[in-house]
């Protein structure tokens, strides 16, 4: 019995060592989005604030449901990316008006990854989706986003999302361009060592969160 409540002392833990690091993340992603506010000077509109409380809740919703992911986890090795993705997906669809947006998630591979890795990837993966629903379509119309995931046993991952949308606007740099939501994409995949890359024309917006194994650590 001392054996069973020693590990299971261990498994707590543990437990509680991956929900305080994963709250200092999701806390560091929303000090980004206050300091960016701050700066800019500008006073909120009601509208405004309500789409900003929405996306701080979206993202708290994704961190509660990594912790899910690993609770339901038969191994303890990690996060399967694919249910975890195909979860906020279905998520994110619920957030926005019925019928606008038409999604479908493809994943390949069983590699699990860790949980830090998976919430960066969870949060881009969130922000990329709300982005179509509010953006692809300017007239309103439906639009047709794409999610598709493969993990290998490396711990190397690729997520891509691509909408039919309009595209970006003229001259727009998803490097360096964009508001708050850009920015928290771009600070997570670098806190991932990772690659984030956009293809983008006016038949639409793919973009691809790229971890090779190199990178894996």
């Amino acid at each position: 019995m001392a054996i069973l409540i020693e590990r299971g002392d261990v498994g707590l833990a543990e437990a509680d060592h991956r929900i305080a690091n994963n709250l200092g993340s999701l806390s560091g992603a929303v000090r980004l989005q206050r300091n960016a506010i701050s700066r800019s000077g500008k006073t909120l509109t009601a509208d405004q604030v309500c789409h900003l409380l929405d996306d701080i809740s979206s993202r708290i919703e994704v961190t509660a449901k990594l912790h899910k992911s690993l609770a339901l986890a038969v191994n303890g090795d990690g996060v399967n990316l694919g249910n975890f993705l195909r979860d906020i997906a279905e998520m994110i669809g619920t957030l926005g008006p019925d019928g606008k947006m038409n999604l479908t998630v493809e994943c390949s591979g069983e590699g699990y990854i860790q949980p830090r890795h998976a919430l960066h990837a969870g949060l881009i993966t969130a922000e990329l989706l709300t982005n179509a629903i509010k953006y692809a379509h300017p007239t309103g119309l439906p639009v047709i986003v794409q999610v598709h995931c493969e993990t290998k046993d490396d711990g190397s991952f690729r997520v891509e999302v691509a909408d039919d949308g309009v595209g970006f606007p003229e001259n727009f740099d998803p490097t360096t361009d964009g508001g708050l939501g850009f920015q928290l994409m771009r600070a997570l995949a670098n806190g991932l060592n990772a690659e984030l890359e956009f293809e983008h024309s006016c038949l639409g917006v793919c973009a691809r969160l790229v971890k090779p194994a190199r990178l894996a650590s």
